[in-house]
């Protein structure tokens, strides 16, 4: 049975997309839109699947940006059937740096 969650991000999230975005955008044209779209299509699908993912670390679950080397950091409410995104980050950058906010 699936759950429907509200889906919540922390403001800086907007932040890591667009930065993201900027990066890619550097790259090829076109290529930090079809980013955005795959980021947000993963975002919106966690209101119906959030708990597909298993729990990473502290009960943070990540899912991978479809064609994109990053991934969402969130921790789900079953009580309040709430997602908190905490971050969208590549899979390049440091994992010992304290980029979860």
């Amino acid at each position: 049975m699936k759950h429907k969650f509200n889906v919540e991000a922390n403001d800086h999230v907007y932040g890591d997309i667009q930065e993201a975005v900027n990066f890619y955008n550097q790259k090829k044209d076109s290529l930090g839109t079809r980013f955005y779209n795959s980021a947000k299509r993963e975002m919106n699908s966690l209101k119906n699947d959030a708990l597909l993912y298993q729990i990473r670390y502290e009960n943070v679950r990540c899912v991978r940006v479809k064609n994109f080397p990053y991934l969402i950091h969130y921790i789900v409410n079953q009580k309040t059937k709430t997602v908190r995104i905490y971050s969208i980050v590549s899979m390049h950058k440091d994992p010992n740096a304290n980029w979860v906010r």
